[in-house]
């Protein structure tokens, strides 16, 4: 899905900005260059790419558990992959993510970040990120209606099911999984956008959590940009 809006420095949709922070300065190795290239990148073609759908696996059969790592899909119909970390600590996003809080992690696998990198492989012409908060701050102003919510739920639902979570043909943004970004939030924490299934919040919203939690109201979404 285009998007022709232009990431901003700041969050307009959130009064407690200034504990939120991207790039985030002690993060891993490269995060500020990474950002800076995006930014440039997006000025420079007008817009950027977002996955239409929330991160899913290739099954109708909802996840139960955190797994080892699946291969990654963006589309109608399927089970989301929620049960996924940001990535090991704040700063590694490449290892293994374990835990000793067996909520959280109850088996090594890859992070958000580590999968949205990798879910593309045409590195002539597209860069694959995990959504930036400053690409969602985006996207709530190109759709026009941040502010909606959707009913609560017992449980998520497979992507592009929940009756009236779309706008501008973007699912999942308010009624599913709360979804990664690659904000930070102070020292300790990244973010997570948009609403889940158990609380009837809004696409703008703004929640943190240790990067390794992993639960089953959290999952991500694929940023693209041009290279």
């Amino acid at each position: 899905m285009f998007n022709n809006g232009q990431p901003s420095e700041k969050d307009e949709y959130d009064d407690t900005i200034d504990s939120y922070t991207e790039p985030y300065a002690s993060g891993y190795t490269g995060e500020d260059t990474e950002y800076n290239t995006m930014k440039t990148q997006v000025l420079k073609y007008g817009g950027f790419f977002i996955g239409r759908f929330e991160a899913g696996v290739n099954s109708t059969t909802l996840r139960t558990a955190t797994t080892s790592a699946q291969p990654v899909v963006s589309k109608r119909g399927v089970a989301p992959y929620n049960y996924v970390p940001w990535g090991k600590s704040m700063s590694d996003v490449n290892s293994d993510v374990t835990s000793e809080d067996d909520r959280d992690i109850t088996t090594a696998t890859k992070g958000a970040v580590y999968l949205a990198k990798n879910m593309y492989t045409h590195p002539d012409s597209v860069t694959s990120t995990l959504c930036y908060g400053s690409q969602w701050d985006a996207m709530c102003r190109y759709i026009g209606d941040s502010n909606r919510t959707t009913p609560t739920k017992s449980a998520p639902e497979l992507t592009g099911n929940v009756a009236k979570d779309v706008s501008k043909n973007i699912y999942d943004l308010a009624g599913n999984c709360y979804e990664w970004t690659m904000e930070a939030s102070d020292s300790n924490a990244r973010v997570e956008r948009g609403g889940g299934y158990d609380y009837d919040i809004p696409v703008s919203y703004r929640s943190d959590y240790p990067p390794y939690d992993a639960y089953d109201g959290n999952s991500f979404r694929l940023g693209l940009y041009v290279k």
